[in-house]
């Protein structure tokens, strides 16, 4: 049985770890993922490159962004807007992350 830690929830989606396998789950809009924390990491990078690399577009709602998954078969498709509050979704996971870190040194 997962002992879940809740990183980020809003009504966007949630952002959660099991505290035994450390796998986390990511859900957004009507997509969930579970990936190990590796695949995590690489996920938040990936959004964060792909909002920093999307200009503003002159339709924001126009659902034209693709991320990949691990799965070839299976791709998220998001808009301007979708992938903004995605991208703030991992930077708050990434600041409580580093922050759980810190306090754990002491």
């Amino acid at each position: 049985m997962c002992r879940f830690r809740n990183w980020y929830s809003d009504e966007n989606g949630y952002v959660i770890q099991c505290e035994d396998c450390c796998y986390f789950q990511v859900s957004f809009g009507t997509t969930m993922l579970t990936m190990s924390k590796r695949e995590y990491l690489h996920f938040a990078e990936m959004v964060s490159d792909k909002r920093n690399c999307y200009p503003a577009m002159q339709d924001a709602n126009c659902k034209c962004i693709i991320l990949p998954t691990r799965s070839e078969s299976v791709h998220i498709i998001l808009s301007s807007n979708e992938l903004t509050v995605l991208h703030e979704m991992v930077q708050q996971v990434d600041i409580e992350m580093r922050t759980r870190e810190l306090i754990n040194l002491f």
